[in-house]
Order: C-alpha cells, then structure tokens, then sequence
C-alpha cells in the first residue's frame, strides 16, 4: 500500500471526516428527514464515531439510543433519527434478515453459541449480543417507567414481559413474535440498514398464530408500527420506497403449494388498512387456491398496488438453472421489490447498478458506421459490439466494490457462524450480485422502426435517423410521429421475441464468466428503478422519445396493447439462469374493469400463470382520478400508486412521476 492510500485511509477515520459525512447526511433532502412526524423527529443530532471496529461503533451505538415508549399501543418500535452511524463502503443491506434466528433463540443462548467458539469473529460478535442485551435491558426500565405513569395502560405490561422474554426464552406467541420483528428491524434501520425487508413471514410465523381470531387486527397494529418512520425508511428521492417486502405462500420441493391462514391473514389486513407500507409479495403457482388467488386480486382492487404475484413456476427453475440448492431456490424471497435471492443464507446485493441499456444503443447510432449499414443484422451487431463496451464498464464497478463490515447481518445470516466470517468477507453460502436493466423496451421500439421506415417502406434514410436523434427531433416532427406510429415490444409476434432473447443471451453471455472476490455470479434482469432520473442523461430514441424523456419500466404495454397481448409476450421471454434478477410485468387497470369483469379477470391472471410470465404488478387506478389528484392533491390525500417496484401516496410523488403514472393510465385505457 503506496503513502497516498495509507494517507486516504487514515483521514476516513477521523473525527472531522466522520462528522462531515453526518453533515451530508442530515442535510441531505434525499433523506427526507423534513418529512418526519413529530413524534419522529431527534431531540438532537449527533453521530456515532467509527475508530477502526465496525463492531464496537454498533455496540456503542446500541447503547447511544433515545428509546421513545408510545403508552397506549399494542406494539412499540422507535428509531433514533438524530443519530447517524458512520460508514465507509458499500452496506450488505437490501436483503431481508432472517428474523427466524432471532425468534427461536433467546439472547442468552445466543451469546452462549457465539461464547464456545474460539476467534475473533466469535468474541466480536458476542460483544454485540452483550450490546443488545444492555439495550434491552434500558428498553425494559423505560417501559417500567411508563408503567408507572400509566397504570390502566392494557398494553405496556405485556409489551414488557415480551422484552424480558426477549433475553432468557423462545417466542410462543404471535404477538410476541411480531413485536421482537419489529424490535430487530428498527435496529438494523438504526444501523444505517437500507430497504430492509420482512421476509416470508407467513411460514416463519405459523408455529405461533395460537390466537387466530385475532391474526387479522394483530398484523394490522403490526401493519402501522411498522409504517411508522415512513420518511425516514424511504431511500430515495420520492417516498414510500422503504424496502419492507412481506413475501408469502410459495411452492415446496415436491412441488405443492403452501400456504397457512396467516397467508390469508397478512392480505385481509393489507386490505384493511390500505396502508402504502409494509408491501407484500404474494408468490403464486398453477398449484395455488383458487380462494388465495381471488383474495389477492381483491386486495390489489383496493388500489393499494400489492401484492406483487411472483411465478413460483418460472422463478424456481430459473433459480435452479442459475445454481442455488434445491431447498434455496424453493424458499426465496426478494430484495427490495422484486429481486429473488435465497433467504438466510446470503449476501446477495441485487440493485448495485441499472444498466441503461438504451446508452449503447444511441452510441452505436451516432458513430459514422451505423450510416453504412446495410440492413438490421449489421446494425444489430453494431448495437452488441457497444453492449460489450458497455458491459465491461458495468463489470468494472462490480470488482471495485468495497463491503463495510455487518454485525447485524451477519447474526442473522446462518453460514456466518459457521464460516467464522462477517458476511462482508464471504461468510454467507452465496455472494452472488445483481444489476437491473432498462431502456430495452426503447431500443427494439428503435430496431423495428429503423426496419419498418428504412429498409421496408425506405421513408427516410439512416442518416436522417441519426440528425434527428443529434437535433433531439428539432425540425423532424413529422419523423418523430411515423417513429411512435407503431411499438414492437410487448407484442406477441415471433420476431419481436426471437429479437428480445437475442439480446438478453448475448448480455447473459458477456456477464456469465463474471466471479466476484467470493466466487459469487452476478445476474440481471428486464426491470429498474428511477426511470427517470436514468433517462436524464440520455439521448434521444428511435422510438420517438426525446432526450431526457423517461425510459419505457419493466414490461409494459403502451398505444393500446391489450392485456392479454402483453401478458402472452411476456410468457415467451427467456428467465432463466442469469436473467433472473427481476422481471416485471406492469399494468394499469380501471377500477371499473375488474369490478364488471371479476370472473373474467381471475381467469386471466390463472391463465397468465400458467403461461409463464415472471412477476405481475399492477395499478388499479383510472386516470381520469390520477389527472384530478394532481390537481387537487387536498382532495386525495390517501390515494396509493404503485410506481416502480414500491407503493406511495401520489401526492408524495415528484410531478414527473405523477406525469408518467397519468399517461400510462390514459395509454392502458384504449387498450381495454
């Protein structure tokens, strides 16, 4: 290591570094730490100083924390909001923890565990778990406190035995249960944890729903506790993008579908509390019952946009094919939206990067080649020969990555005691990554009508093409409506699918040699986020977009494409190995539609599982109520969208977003 490095490294651990990150941090609207309620927000602002042991900053932060009892309610979660805990590099977050560690155990038999092993790793870790005893131990005295203040309080004597329990016995009850979550959960968001997921709680969670007559109301007050800190959650610009996924039902090895009353339960209080946050993802198969089925689809009528149906029988398969253990693949979850990953047992950090995959398309139009192509296949090459370039970029990021130590994940992640390793060091059994793509949907838009207007109908010529994209279609108005008089992708047309696979094999193949420091793979797939921040920094389309217009998300359909059309489409496309990490198709549907046509519209999903699409989200919504929320936002004050992979309040939502959501509704609409 040269004096320059030793110097960098060294001023990262400093006080005045540290506190200049924090700065950034509480500053940063981003954060939305101006949103907060007030029972929210920091009595102060400090942060917690990191000197060189990542384990003893989260002892010490454990033992920093303002702890906020709310007398009156039946769960109790807080997080410090003035509190910052540094970092340095990359966080292992965006995986759900494996909350059954933590319910199956006490305290106490965790710090014996970790106290028979001999090692470093061990003794750090036991030093965390002494850490959260202490801090439970401080929760137990103020929630003593409160006790006394309140004395006809039904809540707090209960929630108090719980926390004790927490230290020296296993969960037994459901209630129990979803309280010790929730305590969990707000520490790793404490930490600095992003898009911290609830996992399959469902199955997690049957051996305790001893009180079922109450599940329901349980999980709704679990529901609004864990709502609470919305803002603070929301990681970025727009809120409501928390990560809180509850995923439930899913097939098993022997191929039958489980499911429990609490699977019915955590949506007959989706549907109650019509709340943006927590979101559910509901994984569903031919195998599933009809009665399960129909109550998702009830509850995605309510507008909430969750849940979100992810096909057990294309994403296993392509779990297999890509390498995960029989019992991994069955039992997955997903990153923050739509991601699968294996549960427990894993790093996998599933959105490092978007690859826009429209740059290298624009690329391949603006160099002097494209000029002398003859026919699509040479532009086609041209375009992969830039996906090459493109990818070699993305793969560059991807070995420069940097992980910061995670004591809390690594207690919850199972191979990590095992190894003897933090899971930021490859203790985990899979270190796998994951990138989303978009602007695939813009580009075989392009492709088709560069065939379709030059080289059958010959209206214009390659180089007209190229001045319009460099003039952004100033001067070429008429260019750009022949360019939007037709869309390819989403069709259900041999060509239009045999093009899609094409390019998503050969990127498979550009990115399927790739190893990370673990050994771990990296896998992609057809859907992103911030489709338009992405879009900024892009030029103009063949499609007719202009420049810094938003790119096409996920599978969708637009000018009309019926949804039977988009969802056959769908169902032909290649998932599997490498392109696994996320494929959504995404729709909106009138609220009127599936309230007339319920029957048809359960049969049309049934069939759309069986046919084969990835993952289905959709927004039932009209636009005619999304045009007059934007103008009278007072007037709809509770109404949720769903707009990437994520719910929100649509008032919440930046205008562009508000403006996208509104002309895709306009567009699904005239294809009913």
């Amino acid at each position: 290591m040269d004096i320059k490095t030793n110097i960098a490294k060294s001023i990262k651990w400093t006080y005045v570094f540290q506190k200049r990150a924090a700065n950034k941090f509480f500053s940063d609207p981003g954060n939305h730490l101006d949103d907060l309620n007030i029972d929210e927000e920091p009595l102060n602002r400090r942060f917690e100083l990191c000197r060189f042991d990542k384990y003893v900053q989260i002892a010490n932060m454990l033992g920093h924390i303002d702890i906020t009892i709310r007398p009156g309610n039946r769960f109790q979660t807080w997080i410090d909001t003035g509190l910052y805990v540094g970092r340095f590099y990359a966080m292992t977050d965006n995986v759900p923890p494996y909350y059954a560690v933590i319910l199956e155990h006490s305290l106490q038999e965790l710090v014996v565990q970790y106290g028979s092993r001999k090692g470093k790793y061990y003794n750090s870790q036991k030093s965390v778990l002494l850490a959260v005893e202490n801090y439970i131990k401080r929760v137990i005295g103020q929630i003593t406190i409160q006790i006394e203040k309140k004395k006809d309080d039904i809540y707090l004597p209960r929630t108090k035995l719980y926390f004790e329990r927490m230290l020296t016995d296993r969960t037994r009850t459901l209630e129990e249960a979803l309280q010790r979550i929730l305590f969990w959960s707000s520490i790793f968001w404490q930490s600095q944890h992003r898009l911290v997921g609830l996992g399959r709680l469902d199955k997690i969670l049957e051996k305790y729903d001893n009180d079922h007559e109450n599940s329901v109301e349980l999980i709704c007050d679990f529901y609004e506790e864990i709502h609470r800190y919305y803002a603070f959650k929301s990681s970025s610009t727009s809120l409501g993008d928390t990560g809180q996924i509850i995923v439930l039902g899913g097939l098993e090895e022997k191929g039958k579908y489980s499911c429990n009353s609490l699977t019915y339960d955590f949506l007959n209080a989706m549907k109650k509390c019509k709340l943006p946050d927590p979101k559910i993802l509901l994984r569903v198969s031919q195998e599933m019952p009809d009665a399960l089925l129909r109550l998702a689809i009830e509850c995605i009528g309510t507008g909430i946009g969750c849940p979100l149906l992810a096909n057990d029988d294309v994403i296993v398969p392509a779990l297999l094919e890509f390498g995960y253990e029989e019992s991994d693949a069955y039992d997955y979850v997903t990153s923050a939206c739509w991601e699968p990953l294996v549960y427990g047992n894993s790093l996998e950090k599933n959105n490092i990067k978007i690859m826009n995959l429209a740059i290298p398309f624009v690329d391949g139009v603006l160099e002097d080649a494209f000029l002398q192509a003859g026919n699509l296949n040479n532009i086609l090459n041209i375009y992969k020969r830039h996906i090459t370039v493109y990818l070699d970029y993305v793969i560059g990021i991807l070995e420069k990555i940097k992980w910061e130590k995670d004591p809390l994940g690594s207690l919850l992640t199972i191979d990590c005691f095992t190894n003897g390793k933090d899971v930021s060091e490859g203790g985990a059994k899979y270190n796998d990554y994951g990138v989303l793509s978009i602007g695939l949907t813009n580009v075989i838009d392009s492709l088709f009508n560069i065939q379709r207007l030059v080289f059958d109908e010959k209206r214009y010529t390659l180089e007209e093409l190229q001045r319009a994209v460099i003039q952004n279609y100033e001067g070429y108005e008429v260019l750009r409506r022949a360019l939007k008089e037709e869309v390819s992708f989403g069709r259900d047309k041999a060509e239009v699918v045999s093009l899609v696979n094409e390019i998503t094999t050969f990127i498979e193949d550009r990115l399927d040699s790739f190893k990370n420091k673990f050994g771990g793979r990296v896998k992609f797939g057809l859907s992103a986020s911030n489709y338009v921040e992405v879009a900024q920094s892009t030029y103009a389309t063949l499609d007719g977009r202009k420049a810094n217009e938003p790119l096409h998300a996920h599978i969708t359909c637009s000018n009309g494409i019926p949804y039977t059309e988009l969802l056959n489409f769908a169902s032909q496309i290649d998932y599997g190995g490498v392109k696994s990490n996320g494929n959504v198709v995404d729709f909106f549907v009138s609220p009127s539609f599936i309230e007339k046509n319920s029957d048809k519209f359960m049969h049309l999903i049934r069939q759309a599982i069986r046919d084969g699409f990835f993952e289905l989200q959709m927004n039932v919504v009209s636009s005619a109520t999304l045009i007059d929320a934007k103008r009278n936002p007072g007037s709809y004050p509770n109404l949720i969208v769903r707009v990437w992979g994520f719910s929100a309040y649509f008032k919440d939502l930046p205008e562009e977003y508000q403006n996208v959501l509104i002309e895709r509704a306009i567009e699904s609409e005239s294809a009913v």
